[in-house]
């Protein structure tokens, strides 16, 4: 049950006016608010409006008075206290409120899992104030420049085969590539938090997680919702310029030590920078995709997009399937529904592809660990302790998959039963229907396992 509001009313400490959405998709752009926990919450302009005066000192009939003017209609004090204790109190943002349910988190389809931080927001926040300079467009420019010389000289001059030989003579050199590599990773994420400070935003934290089955670094940067979409897109793009200053630190590296490694390392940080454009998994490129459209979440918009082709494109403002609570502009809505009609068939097929053969890719990598684990071993036994760092990365990294193939199949179990017990709630007949469907599934994977092998030889 929720209480009465506290009077005055005001907002819970920590939480965070951003103003207007700038630049979105949206027919009526939402307004924002960022709770002490992080979690951003978008509001209609009247929600937005009352939580922007409560202010510890005003009762309901000042702030019925001062929205009133600002909305250019009549707000009640009734309605005023109706609005704070059953929409915002819900919310978790109204100081000295109670509620019966916790306040709603957001659990995003395919986000990244098991963070942990490396560096602190203050700590991101000096880093990224340290390296705004290199947003300077004379310094943009000459980057892309002596990136473009070095690749026409990599590619079309050099060429990759003495790198590939040096690996193929020294193994060990793959700790040094794999110790880069993640170096490379992690200055990308320092270019996300420069970038988030030069456009006047303050980043989060810097950390690392799971996404998908492997490990990965992650840059908070939910304050650049306040920044206009320039901002907000200087911001995506900014892990991948960095990634071109760190090609061409790798390159003057090469050109003062003439090791062939680097430059194996400069055409791996090439495909990294490839990969991070993709836009239908949350990649820097969706990231891109969903700020240029003006769309803060597009995973969030496949079932209302999918409910609306179902039901022959009739919706409204007020339509219950769109989960913001405002309709998309007309070019907005085109391009998230050509985006659902791609991602939906490749998720498909990368799910299924993972359920169906998920014991045979973890026996792969089980057993893939066991040998580098094996090999470490024997490698510490003789002291060669830099084929034993390989080693142990190697069998870090086939443990990390099997974690995270097996953290996504239960995500997908919980979100299964989370959607069935809704669908059921309230009718025998369906929740009948929803077990012997699980039970049919479960039983079909199963039997399709045992029938191909993949039960065996563990």
């Amino acid at each position: 049950m929720i209480v009465k509001p506290p009077f005055p009313p005001r907002l819970a400490d920590g939480v965070e006016l951003l103003g207007e959405f700038k630049d979105s998709g949206y027919s009526k752009p939402p307004s924002l608010i960022r709770r002490a926990d992080g979690q951003v919450i978008q509001l209609s302009r009247l929600l937005y409006l009352v939580a922007r005066r409560m202010d510890g000192r005003r009762g309901p009939v000042s702030i019925a008075d001062l929205v009133s003017d600002d909305l250019g209609r009549v707000l009640s004090p009734g309605q005023v206290c109706y609005l704070i204790v059953a929409k915002l109190a819900p919310l978790g943002i109204v100081a000295g409120q109670r509620t019966a349910a916790a306040p709603p988190t957001a659990s995003p389809l395919l986000s990244l899992r098991g963070r942990g931080t490396l560096l602190p927001a203050r700590a991101a926040s000096g880093v990224g104030a340290l390296m705004r300079p290199l947003f300077h467009w004379p310094v943009i420019a000459g980057v892309i420049t002596g990136v473009a010389a070095t690749d026409y000289w990599i590619f079309s001059v050099h060429g990759l085969a003495a790198a590939f030989g040096q690996i193929l003579n020294d193994p060990a050199d793959l700790l040094l590539l794999a110790l880069l590599t993640i170096a490379s990773g992690a200055f990308h994420e320092c270019g996300h938090a420069a970038a988030c400070r030069y456009g006047g935003a303050r980043p989060g934290r810097i950390g690392f997680g799971i996404y998908l089955v492997w490990p990965s670094f992650f840059t908070d940067v939910t304050d650049s919702y306040r920044l206009s979409r320039a901002g907000r897109l200087r911001t995506d793009l900014g892990g991948i310029y960095f990634n071109l200053i760190f090609v061409l630190a790798l390159a003057s590296l090469y050109a003062a030590s003439k090791t062939q490694l680097l430059l194996l390392v400069i055409a791996l940080t090439h495909l990294e920078m490839l990969e991070q454009l993709l836009p239908f998994v949350r990649f820097d490129g969706y990231f891109i995709l969903s700020d240029l459209v003006g769309v803060p979440d597009l995973f969030a918009r496949v079932v209302p997009v999918l409910r609306r082709g179902s039901s022959g494109g009739q919706h409204s403002s007020g339509d219950q399937h769109d989960r913001s609570g405002a309709g998309l502009e007309r070019r907005a809505q085109a391009v998230v529904t050509c985006w659902v009609a791609c991602v939906i068939p490749l998720l498909t097929l990368m799910l299924g592809y993972l359920l169906l053969h998920l014991p045979a890719a973890n026996r792969a990598l089980w057993l893939s660990a066991s040998h580098s684990a094996g090999q470490m071993m024997t490698a510490l036994t003789a002291r060669q302790y830099t084929a034993a760092g390989v080693n142990a990365i190697g069998a870090a990294l086939a443990l990390l998959s099997v974690a995270g193939s097996l953290f996504i199949a239960s995500g997908l179990a919980r979100r299964a039963i989370a959607v069935a017990r809704r669908w059921s709630a309230g009718h025998r007949a369906r929740r009948l229907l929803a077990i012997a469907a699980a039970a049919g599934l479960v039983a079909g994977l199963v039997a399709f396992w045992a029938a191909d092998g993949q039960l065996r030889g563990w």
